[in-house]
C-alpha cells in the first residue's frame, strides 16, 4: 500500500474508457489550490509540473482509488451545492475559494465521470463499485494538503440533481445547498452560451427522462426549458422531504445568500475575507477581471415557458 507521503498533491483527474477495465489518470497537483472559476481550469495549470509531463503516466483501475485512501488524510465534505445553472453558483463557489481553510471544487470532471459515465459506458462495473469510487475520489480532492482546511465544498454539475437520492444515500448527514433562479432568465443565458446540458444530446437523454428522439425534435430554447422543468420538479420534491437542506434565490443576490449559507453551515467567515469576498461580487463569475452587468428581462413569457416559470414560482412559495 502506498503510504500518506507518496499520495500527498496527487489526484485521480480522468477515466481513460477506452481501456479494458476503465483506467484512471492521475494528476499531480503539487501546492496548487483550485481557485479558478472550474476545477478543469485549476488542473490545467498542472500539466507543465514535471511529474505530469514524464513518458509514462500515473495511472490505476478504479479499484485502485478505492484502496489507496485507506492511508489519505482528507477531510468530510462540508456541503454539496447543487443549481439549475447560471444561477449564482459559480460565483459562490468563487467567494468560498477566497478563504485558504476552505477547499472549493467547481465541477469536476472526474466526479461527473465516475457518478454518470461508468454506468453508461461499462455496465458490467457494479453499483457498489461506481459508489465506492466515487466515495474515495472526494476523499481524494478533499485532501489536507496545507494543514489550514477546515471546510470542503463541491459545486456539482446541474444534472446531478438526477443524481441526488444517490448522494443522500452515500452521505446521509451532509448538508445540502439548492441554488437557483427565474427560469427564463437561465434561459436567456444558457441561449447566449450553452452549458453542455443546455445541448440536445450532449448528456445522454435518459438522465434527464428524454428520450434521444425527444430532444432532437425541439428548438434548443424549448430543449432548455424542458429541462429546467425537470430540475424545478426535482427541488420541489426535495425541498419537501430533506431537512439537511438550504434552498437560496438568485434574486436574493449573493451576499444575502451567503449570509444564509454561513448561517445554515455554522461557519465564521473573518472580516478581512468577507471584504474580499464583497469585492469580489463587483465581477463577472467566469471572468474575474471583467465587471458583470446583466440588463433585466421583459415580463411576457413566450407560451413554452410556461410550465417551468409556474415550477419557479411554486418553489419560491416554499
Amino acid at each position: 500500500m502506498l503510504e500518506n507521503k507518496t499520495l500527498k498533491n496527487w489526484i485521480p483527474f480522468k477515466l481513460d474508457f477506452d481501456s479494458d477495465p476503465i483506467v484512471c489518470r492521475w494528476l499531480y497537483v503539487a501546492d496548487k489550490t483550485y481557485t479558478e472559476p472550474f476545477f478543469h481550469e485549476t488542473t490545467a495549470k498542472c500539466g507543465s509540473f514535471e511529474e505530469n509531463r514524464k513518458f509514462f503516466k500515473a495511472a490505476s483501475t478504479l479499484e485502485g482509488i478505492i484502496e489507496f485512501t485507506e492511508c489519505l488524510p482528507t477531510i468530510a465534505p462540508t456541503a454539496f451545492i447543487f443549481h439549475v445553472s447560471r444561477c449564482g453558483s459559480t460565483l459562490l463557489a468563487q467567494l468560498l475559494s477566497l478563504d485558504e481553510q476552505n477547499i472549493v471544487l467547481a465541477e469536476p470532471p472526474i466526479f461527473d465521470e465516475v457518478l454518470r459515465e461508468v454506468a453508461f459506458k461499462n455496465t458490467d462495473i457494479s453499483e457498489k463499485t461506481i459508489n465506492e469510487s466515487l466515495k474515495a475520489v472526494v476523499k481524494f480532492l478533499g485532501q489536507k494538503r496545507t494543514g489550514l482546511e477546515k471546510n470542503f465544498f463541491i459545486k456539482l454539475d446541474s444534472w446531478h440533481i438526477f443524481y441526488y437520492q444517490k448522494l443522500r444515500e452515500l452521505y446521509p448527514e451532509t448538508p445540502f445547498i439548492f441554488s437557483f433562479r427565474r427560469p427564463d432568465e437561465v434561459i436567456r443565458s444558457q441561449i447566449k452560451e450553452s452549458g453542455m446540458h443546455a445541448a440536445p444530446g450532449v448528456i445522454q437523454p435518459e438522465v434527464f427522462g428524454f428520450t434521444l428522439e425527444e430532444v432532437l425534435a425541439v428548438e434548443r430554447p424549448v430543449y432548455v426549458a424542458k429541462v429546467l422543468e425537470k430540475y424545478f420538479e426535482q427541488y420541489l420534491q426535495i425541498i419537501e422531504n430533506d431537512k439537511n437542506a438550504l434552498f437560496i434565490n438568485y434574486s436574493a443576490g449573493i451576499l444575502t445568500n451567503l449570509d444564509k449559507i454561513e448561517q445554515f453551515l455554522q461557519l465564521k467567515i473573518e472580516p478581512t475575507i468577507r471584504q474580499k469576498m464583497v469585492e469580489r461580487t463587483r465581477f463577472h463569475s467566469k471572468s474575474p477581471n471583467t465587471v458583470f452587468s446583466e440588463p433585466p428581462l421583459d415580463d411576457v413569457l413566450p407560451d413554452y415557458q410556461q410550465k417551468v416559470y409556474s415550477l419557479y414560482e411554486t418553489l419560491v412559495q416554499k
